[in-house]
Parts: C-alpha cells; sequence; structure tokens
C-alpha cells in the first residue's frame, strides 16, 4: 500500500470505519513508514484535543440560584439611589453647578462695588456725599481719588 493511499484513510482508520483487511494493511503501512507514521500521530493527537472532555457536574438548583442572581442585579439597578447617583444625572448636576459657581466668582472679582455695608453710614448720616464715600472705599495702593488740578497746585506750591 502506498502513502498517499494511507493518507486518505487515516480519518477512517482512527475511527475503525474500515474492513478487517483494509484496516490490517492501513496498519502495517504505517509501522513501516516513518512519514506515515508521523501524519498518523499528529492526526491523532488532533482528534483526541477535539473529544469532548468530561462534562460538568450538574449542581442542584444552579438555575434557580442563577436566576435570583440575574433578577437581584435587575432590582439594585432600579433602586432609588442608583437612579440618584447615576452618572446620568449626577454629572450634569455637578458640571452645572460648577458654571454657576464660577459665573458667581468671577461677577464678584469684576465688580468694583463695595459693599452694601460700607455705605451704611450714609443712611445714618445725609449730610455725608455719596461720592465722597465711593471715593473712600474704592481708592487705589491708599491714595484717595483727587482732582488733577489738586495734584498739579500741590506740586507748584513744593517749588
Amino acid at each position: 500500500m502506498d502513502c498517499k493511499r494511507v493518507k486518505k484513510l487515516l480519518p477512517d482508520f482512527l475511527e475503525l470505519n474500515l474492513t478487517e483487511d483494509l484496516q490490517q494493511k492501513v496498519k502495517t503501512h504505517i509501522d513501516s513508514c516513518e512519514y506515515c507514521t508521523k501524519i498518523y500521530w499528529n492526526l491523532k493527537q488532533s482528534l483526541d484535543l477535539l473529544k469532548p472532555t468530561a462534562g460538568i457536574a450538574e449542581q442542584a438548583f444552579y438555575y434557580e440560584r442563577l436566576k435570583q442572581k440575574m433578577e437581584n442585579r435587575l432590582e439594585s439597578k432600579n433602586s432609588l439611589l442608583s437612579v440618584i447617583f447615576s452618572k446620568k444625572l449626577v454629572q450634569p448636576v455637578i458640571y452645572l453647578s460648577s458654571i454657576i459657581l464660577a459665573v458667581y466668582i468671577g461677577i464678584l472679582i469684576g465688580s468694583n462695588n463695595p459693599s452694601f455695608t460700607q455705605y451704611s453710614e450714609i443712611e445714618a448720616d445725609e449730610n455725608i456725599n455719596p461720592i465722597e464715600t465711593f471715593a473712600e472705599y474704592s481708592y487705589l495702593n491708599d491714595y484717595e481719588i483727587e482732582t488733577i488740578e489738586n495734584l498739579i497746585t500741590e506740586s507748584d506750591d513744593d517749588n
């Protein structure tokens, strides 16, 4: 028997689907031919890997436990706390509050108006000029707001 024919018959040989006479001829050829022996063992190992292994032993109430876990997971997703703290709700609230806070801080920094407590003196005494009061609280670098004429006359008086 030649190697070409043995290659074709090897799958049937491994599954014992050949006649006894043909089975014996293939076995004799495999024993005598080194090339066919390698092919036989490679094919046998490949088929052995494909055979089913021992199955998982059945566990009592496995389906019930699995079903209960799935139901518990669905219930936890629908709870009130999970809805409140979900990313879909919390993230926009955080963004909105940070934007509002940033705008408020920007308005406070940008406004040059003194607070209302600084003008409380105006209500108590009607003789105080509001412009002078504003000037007292809005001066820069400890210099009060003065007219240019006063600065010029002071510098002229010093000379």
